[in-house]
């Protein structure tokens, strides 16, 4: 009987360890509700959304919604930066369902998130290129640009809450040294571009040199890989390209997460 009782307890005690181990903060939903805290500008850059229509580039303020668990008392908690999905050009001209920061599975990704206890921003970043274009060249041309503007989007993001921790007294509650750069889609492709493409020695193979031979991505016009350079202007149209957002912070991070998302080159 003795022996019976031992092995009852023992199996309580594993059972009560895996339980425990379910309901373990960052690994499952310890919060029952999330706070959000909407249009919270981290940004601003110059789009290429409004030359169809204008003939030039527009300054474009740049927005994340903030997920937090309600009623949490930690403050330094890991941070997911999230990028949805949207075929990088607006909703709805996308012809898809996604596009915005109130998609559905974004929306849902980053309450889950924050339910496990973890500080989720929903980030908005610039759009814009030609995918109607019968000339292949300016296909690629375009679409790339639109990753390397989605790269210096996400790394200003980063330095922002940096700079939020050293200026501002950590008013979100996060570690500035668990960063996760998550994303979607076309979200997905600028999480990866973001970890991977570290040089623009990576922008010169041919891939992405046009018939002219001149770069599809140059940092005199398009400014460096992490947004933190005043660029001149675009010798086609005089317009600017980039301005520089929260420079003199670290744009590093420490882990991504790329769902359905490609990437521009394996060599990256």
């Amino acid at each position: 009987m003795k022996n019976i009782n031992k092995f009852i307890a023992l199996c309580l005690t594993l059972c009560t360890a895996v339980a425990t181990s379910q309901t373990q903060r960052y690994l499952s939903p310890v919060f029952d509700n999330v706070d959000i805290q909407t249009n919270i500008q981290y940004a601003s850059n110059y789009t290429v959304i409004t030359v169809p229509t204008t003939g030039h580039t527009s300054l474009q303020p740049l927005f994340f919604d903030l997920y937090t668990p309600t009623g949490d008392i930690e403050t330094n908690r890991p941070l997911v930066l999230f990028f949805r999905t949207g075929n990088f050009l607006p909703n709805p001209q996308n012809g898809l369902v996604t596009g915005t920061k109130n998609d559905s599975i974004t929306v849902e990704l980053c309450t889950r998130l924050a339910k496990m206890g973890y500080v989720v921003a929903n980030v908005d970043y610039r759009i814009g290129w030609n995918p109607l274009s019968i000339n292949q060249f300016i296909i690629t041309s375009t679409l790339i640009n639109a990753v390397y503007r989605g790269v210096q989007d996400s790394r200003a993001c980063v330095r922002f809450f940096r700079k939020s921790v050293v200026e501002e007294g950590n008013p979100y509650g996060i570690c500035p040294e668990k960063v996760t750069v998550f994303g979607e889609g076309k979200g997905g492709w600028v999480a990866l571009a973001t970890a991977s493409l570290d040089e623009y020695s990576d922008l010169l193979t041919p891939k992405f040199i046009g018939p002219d031979f001149t770069p599809y991505i140059t940092e005199a016009i398009n400014g460096d890989l992490n947004g933190e350079m005043l660029t001149g202007l675009n010798p086609l149209n005089g317009d600017t390209m980039a301005i520089p957002n929260n420079p003199g912070y670290g744009s590093e991070f420490q882990l991504c997460v790329n769902m359905a998302g490609a990437i521009a080159d394996s060599s990256w």
